[in-house]
């Protein structure tokens, strides 16, 4: 029975995802085998409005995988969403805006959450799945949110993961709006009972988000 629930719900989950902001665009990063993760990407601020994947037991609790040393591109679902972009007249941002900006790169879908294969956690450092956090963000409250759900994950098998940015700062890195606030939304995918909520504010200014 688990096996059809599990079969059901990646199919439901996976494939009947649809954006229909406007200049919003769908998007999904796969291997040979499976969608790794989707996201609804907002070519207006610069980053993903939304962010859904499934996280399994299995994956919560890899190791051994170290984190790949890599640069966010634009093409690490084969330039399909880059391609998609230009030609409704938007962009994506590149790694590079970023550096020297005192902001992380701050994932949405972590690197750790698909480190069962190297060439996984690599799809993760996609350009499109990616908002500037501050370090305190970034590397503490941020990081509380990933380590309690992949804890969630052991406990629970199989989660449907959403990450939502929707509020936004006055202030910008280059022409990426700095988001306000990263919402992560957790749900047991056999029930599809939520079971984890949390919303992580970010100040306006650097430094004052501690």
């Amino acid at each position: 029975m688990k096996l059809i629930n599990y079969l059901f719900f990646i199919f439901f989950s996976i494939n009947a995802f649809a954006c229909d902001i406007e200049g919003h665009f769908d998007f999904n990063v796969s291997n040979s085998e499976e969608i790794l993760y989707q996201g609804c990407y907002d070519a207006v601020n610069l980053g993903p409005h939304i962010i859904e994947y499934i996280l399994t037991k299995e994956r919560a609790e890899a190791t051994g995988i170290n984190r790949p040393s890599a640069s966010f591109t634009q093409n690490r679902d084969s330039g399909v969403l880059q391609q998609l972009l230009k030609e409704n007249g938007y962009s994506l941002p590149h790694h590079r805006d970023y550096t020297n900006s005192g902001f992380d790169r701050g994932h949405m879908a972590p690197n750790a959450d698909f480190n069962d294969t190297y060439e996984n956690a690599l799809k993760t450092f996609f350009i499109a799945n990616i908002w500037p956090q501050t370090p305190n963000i970034n590397r503490v409250e941020w990081l509380k949110t990933e380590n309690e759900t992949r804890r969630l994950a052991s406990q629970y098998q199989l989660l449907k993961v959403i990450i939502i940015v929707d509020e936004f700062t006055n202030e910008k890195v280059g022409d990426i709006n700095i988001p306000s606030c990263f919402k992560r939304r957790v749900y047991d995918l056999y029930s599809g009972d939520l079971i984890y909520e949390i919303d992580i504010y970010q100040r306006l200014l650097l430094g004052e988000d501690e």
